[in-house]
């Protein structure tokens, strides 16, 4: 049976995601049952690239990361399931690196589900929110790139569902939380997932 690690970042991310999966309380940041663990990493890509390593180092290593989040997007309804087919560091502009990437790791393409109607995009990862120029069919969330980084370095594939939570607004993305349950349960990733 393969061991499985979900990554969400923060707890009202992971909360129903547990709960529909009957996962059990380890610690205040890890629930597990059998082969299925969930890993809260914290916001941004320095605490998740902490906790996410800290975690392979005290704990079996898995067979696949799941990232499971929110994310903002360009142009993609709000609402909508997505799975990230490549990840980007949004801040990396290093003279002699190629811009959004790393040279050594993080550069793979990512799992995909086996669901056949969910929007495969790229995703590009901030430490802040991100108002940009980049233009397409993108998201863009604050953990992932981190997590693709040490999932290469661990040479464990890396999936990622993100729900996109807002169209690139700071207004409509505490609007949506307000207003919109639907924008913000994330459980139904679990039906893309097949678990």
């Amino acid at each position: 049976m393969k061991e499985i690690l979900i990554i969400c970042a923060m707890e009202k991310e992971s909360k129903t995601i547990a709960q529909e999966l009957k996962l059990q309380k380890v610690t205040e940041t890890i629930f597990k049952k059998n082969n299925i663990s969930l890993l809260i990493s914290g916001i941004g890509k320095q605490k998740t690239a902490i906790n996410l390593t800290k975690y392979l180092c005290e704990n079996i290593k898995p067979d696949l990361i799941v990232n499971i989040g929110y994310a903002g997007s360009t142009d993609i309804k709000i609402g909508t399931w997505v799975n990230i087919t490549k990840s980007y560091n949004y801040e990396w502009n290093i003279p002699g690196e190629e811009k959004y990437s790393f040279l050594d790791y993080g550069n793979q393409e990512l799992e995909l589900t086996k669901n056949t109607e969910i929007q495969k995009v790229e995703c590009y990862s901030a430490e802040s929110f991100v108002k940009t120029d980049l233009t397409g069919h993108l998201a863009f969330d604050m953990e992932l790139h981190s997590v693709a980084v040490i999932g290469d370095m661990f040479k464990i594939p890396v999936m990622s569902l993100k729900k996109i939570s807002d169209n690139l607004s700071l207004e409509d993305y505490y609007d949506n939380t307000e207003n919109n349950e639907n924008v913000f349960e994330l459980s139904s990733s679990l039906k893309l997932l097949d678990l």
